[in-house]
């Protein structure tokens, strides 16, 4: 670079060439820095001892690979390979284990399908078995509704059920789980039913220990009939006719007769059996056999004898809720005689001894309480296949102890039919008049 110093001026000035290297210089530093920006990675790897660094550090990792572990390093790789190992045996145990299992089940199957053909209930019914190679299982059976009042029920099974019969001894396959004992015998009943003595000496006794008597009962309301109807009874199994009651006509109170005939209903005829009386409000109801009135006869061996007593619990002047029952009735003794209560007086019989906690000869039971369905926003009972449609008359009677064990059990299956199921120590008598009461219009209940 030259410079001229002018006298005049004193001023310093750049001759063109220099000027011209100045810029020579700036852009081939503006090179050099847009050179830098577009390939840093190969600049850094290409400065000057990068390369040697880059291999020195390779050489340490390599080393700190290849150099010997501590112990505490290899306990912990030891117990991590354990660990994988004890975790992949138990895998294959499970595999094993399931793999057993699967075969034992196979060859229960197949035994169970080569042995069972039938499946018998406790009730003594057979279950036919539509698929051998399903097991067979007790059937979850529908609880039954208790409406307040007999109207048709809204769902689809129900109304499916409306159109059947009474549940014959094909129907009754569908009991799976009956708490009832094994049913009596078709032919002893046809049997003890030949002749009227004979008939009545079978429906005045308590019934076979470990026995059920299974029938249903036959509303009658052709003709006059409509305003009094007659309900008759018959067996399930073999329609076998036991007998018949009709409400008496023009009566202060409720007054039902008990009879062997179907269209004779006289007190003076040798077919009559007994009656049920009620008081005026219907919570109480006297069950008699075939006897006078202590006040109307002399003789005191034709006086009538207390078959039992029912109370029905009174509802006035509260909400609707069900029916509570209590039933009293002469305890069973020896050679399954009954203790007798022949009234004398008008404060004699089964109500009063209870009253005065006499009760050594008295049997009790009470009607089993439903439980409230949240889904069906009603009280509900499970009735194992005898009760298709709900009813306020649908009870069960059980002991005040012992809920479990079922003694008589009436439902509805439609308008003209209800089932009846009884046993010790109940007669068939008996267990129709108590029926009989549920029947009839309640004042106070209602």
């Amino acid at each position: 670079m030259s410079r001229k110093n002018s006298e005049d001026d004193g001023i310093i000035q750049f001759d063109e060439d220099d000027n011209q290297q100045d810029n020579k210089n700036k852009m081939s530093a503006k090179q050099q820095i847009k050179t830098r920006k577009e390939s840093d990675d190969d600049e850094i790897i290409h400065e000057p001892g990068m390369q040697q660094i880059n291999q020195q550090e390779q050489e340490l990792n390599n080393l700190r690979l290849n150099r010997p572990k501590t112990s505490g390093q290899e306990m912990k790789i030891k117990q991590s390979d354990q660990q994988q190992e004890n975790q992949f045996e138990q895998i294959q145990q499970r595999r094993e284990h399931q793999s057993e299992e699967s075969s034992n089940n196979t060859e229960e199957r197949d035994e169970h399908n080569q042995s069972v053909v039938n499946f018998q209930s406790e009730a003594g019914e057979q279950v036919e078995v539509e698929d051998g190679d399903q097991q067979v299982q007790p059937r979850s059976l529908p609880l039954q509704r208790l409406d307040d009042n007999d109207q048709q029920p809204q769902s689809q099974e129900i109304q499916l059920q409306q159109q059947q019969p009474p549940q014959s001894s094909n129907n009754q396959r569908q009991v799976s789980v009956n708490p009832f004992p094994q049913k009596l015998e078709i032919d002893y009943v046809r049997e003890q039913m030949k002749g009227q003595d004979k008939g009545r000496q079978f429906l005045t006794t308590p019934l076979k220990e470990n026995r059920t008597l299974q029938c249903y009962i036959k509303r009658d309301k052709s003709g006059l009939a409509r305003l009094y109807p007659v309900y008759h009874v018959y067996t399930t199994d073999g329609d076998v006719y036991l007998f018949s009651a009709k409400k008496v006509v023009m009566n202060t109170s409720s007054n039902y007769v008990i009879s062997m005939d179907k269209k004779e209903f006289s007190t003076r005829k040798p077919c009559f059996l007994g009656k049920v009386r009620s008081n005026f409000l219907g919570t109480e109801f006297i069950l008699w056999d075939e006897g006078k009135n202590f006040k109307k006869c002399k003789d005191t061996t034709l006086i009538r004898n207390q078959l039992g007593v029912v109370y029905y619990e009174s509802h006035i002047m509260q909400n609707k809720c069900p029916r509570k029952m209590k039933v009293l009735i002469p305890k069973v003794g020896e050679m399954n005689i009954p203790k007798m209560f022949q009234p004398l007086h008008d404060k004699e019989g089964i109500q009063y001894d209870y009253q005065y906690n006499k009760r050594e000869f008295i049997e009790e039971f009470v009607n089993k309480p439903p439980r409230w369905d949240t889904k069906m926003k009603a009280h509900v009972l499970n009735f194992y296949g005898r009760v298709d449609q709900p009813s306020v008359k649908n009870f069960q009677l059980v002991k005040p102890d012992n809920h479990q064990f079922i003694y008589l059990q009436f439902g509805r299956v439609d308008d003209l039919l209800f089932n009846v199921d009884f046993c010790f120590p109940l007669s068939p008598l008996q267990a129709f008049q108590i029926c009989v009461t549920s029947f009839d219009f309640k004042f106070a209940c209602e």
